[in-house]
């Protein structure tokens, strides 16, 4: 069906109706376009929920533990780590 298209056009070309060759080359690249974008997606979603294993995500729901403990802190606790950090920069 490709094939007839770019022949179409080409036809359309030749004949100088630009309109309609312009067309069907914009309804042929949107099409490439589109099943381009669908195989990224594809692609995509298989490598971020595929490669993903248990232990990263143990790692990233401890993660999540810790900023809670920080949540809890005292204004104080908070000065104090603060003024620890500035008197020992690493």
């Amino acid at each position: 069906m490709e094939n007839q298209d770019i022949m179409k056009m080409i036809d359309f070309t030749d004949k100088s109706e630009y309109t309609k060759a312009t067309e069907i080359f914009n309804d042929m690249l949107a099409t490439r376009t589109s099943d381009a974008m669908d195989a990224m997606k594809i692609g995509l979603a298989g490598e971020v929920f595929n490669d993903a294993d248990e232990e990263q995500l143990e790692m990233e729901f401890e993660d999540d533990s810790e900023e809670e403990e920080v949540e809890d802190l005292s204004d104080e606790e908070i000065d104090s780590m603060a003024d620890e950090m500035e008197d020992n920069p690493e």
